[in-house]
């Protein structure tokens, strides 16, 4: 089993998982693929900081706002 950590963003409410560990089958495949059921090693919160996705999409808010060109 491959683990896992949670982490839930408690400022926007989305939830990550994030790998922490691969099991012995993904180490050993070419393509680190997992076919079992994977397994939570930790879960905890962010209570202060929002996921990647919804700080980007501010972030280029921010910027068409400004008039600055976004890429």
């Amino acid at each position: 089993m491959c683990h896992y950590e949670i982490i839930n963003f408690i400022r926007c409410g989305h939830q990550d998982k994030r790998l922490t560990r691969y099991c012995h089958f993904a180490r050993n495949d070419p393509n680190h693929q997992c076919f079992s059921p994977w397994q939570i090693e930790r879960e905890w919160d962010h209570p202060k900081i929002e996921c990647d996705k919804c700080s980007d999409q501010k972030l280029k808010l921010r910027s068409l706002a400004n008039g600055e060109d976004w890429k």
